[in-house]
C-alpha cells in the first residue's frame, strides 16, 4: 500500500490525489505531466493562468478607480460639512454672512486643489488648465468680498502666478525625467529658489517701490549649489540608483 507524501495516509495505486489532504500523489503527478507533454496536448493550465492574470489586473484597475471615486466622495462630504457648519456658525453668531464667505472661498479652493488631481490624474495638462485660472479667480473673489479691490493686483495675482509657474515647471521637468532619483530633489530646490526670488521681487515693488533682493539671494546661494551637487550625483555617480531603490519605496 502506498502512502501520501504530505500526510502519510494510505492511498490506492489508482489514486491520483490523496483522499484526505487532496494533494496529488507521485503517480498522479507523473500521469498529469505525461498527458500535458503528449503530442497534440494543449496546455490548459497555462491559458488559465494568463486568463487569471488578466482578470486580476482588471480587478486591480477597477479597485483603484473605485478607491479614487470613494476618496473624492469622502473629501467632498468632509468639505461640504465644513462649509455648512461655517455658514451656520456665522448666521448663529451674527445673523448674517460675513467671515464665513472668506472661509467658504478657502474651503472651495482647497477642494479644487485636492480633488481635481485625483479625478484627472491621467490628464495633467487638463488639471493645470482647470486650476490655473480658477485659483487666481478665487483669490480675486476673496479680495472683492469687502466691496473693493485692494491687495489682489499688487500681491494676490503675482504671488498666485509665481506659485503656479513654480509648481508647473517643477512638475514638468520631473515628469520628463526618464529616471527619477536625486534629480527630483534638485528640481524642487531650483523651483523653491525661483519662488523665493519672485516673492521678494513682488514684496519689494509693493512696499519699497524698488528692487532690493536680500534674503531670497541667500536662499538661492544655498539651494542652487545643492541642486547642482544632486544633479551631479544622480547623473554621474548613481546612474543605477532610482528613487525607489534609494528610499525603499
Amino acid at each position: 500500500m502506498r502512502h501520501c507524501a504530505f500526510c502519510a495516509v494510505n492511498v490506492r495505486e489508482t489514486d491520483e490525489r490523496c483522499p484526505l489532504c487532496g494533494k496529488p500523489t507521485i503517480e498522479g503527478e507523473l500521469q498529469r505531466s505525461e498527458s500535458l507533454h503528449a503530442p497534440g496536448a494543449t496546455d490548459y493550465p497555462s491559458s488559465k493562468n494568463k486568463l487569471e492574470k488578466q482578470t486580476e489586473q482588471e480587478t486591480e484597475s477597477r479597485d483603484v478607480r473605485v478607491s479614487k471615486k470613494l476618496a473624492v466622495e469622502l473629501i467632498s462630504v468632509f468639505f461640504g460639512i465644513a462649509l455648512v457648519v461655517t455658514i451656520l456658525a456665522n448666521l448663529f453668531a451674527e445673523h448674517r454672512l460675513s467671515w464665513s464667505l472668506y472661509a467658504g472661498v478657502g474651503i472651495l479652493m482647497l477642494w479644487l486643489i485636492i480633488s481635481i488631481p485625483l479625478i484627472l490624474k491621467k490628464y495633467p495638462w487638463i488639471i493645470f488648465a482647470i486650476l490655473g485660472p480658477s485659483i487666481p479667480l478665487l483669490i480675486f473673489v476673496l479680495d472683492v468680498l469687502d466691496g473693493r479691490i485692494t491687495w489682489f493686483l499688487g500681491y494676490g495675482l503675482p504671488i498666485t502666478l509665481l506659485v503656479e509657474i513654480s509648481v508647473t515647471l517643477g512638475a514638468l521637468f520631473i515628469g520628463i525625467s526618464r529616471r527619477k532619483g536625486l534629480n527630483v530633489f534638485a528640481i524642487l530646490l531650483l523651483a523653491a529658489s525661483f519662488l523665493c526670488l519672485g516673492l521678494e521681487f513682488v514684496i519689494d515693488l509693493n512696499v519699497q517701490h524698488r528692487l532690493s533682493l536680500d534674503w531670497s539671494v541667500i536662499v538661492a546661494f544655498v539651494c542652487v549649489p545643492m541642486a547642482g551637487l544632486l544633479f551631479y550625483l544622480h547623473y554621474r555617480i548613481m546612474k543605477k540608483a532610482s528613487l525607489r531603490k534609494l528610499f525603499r519605496i
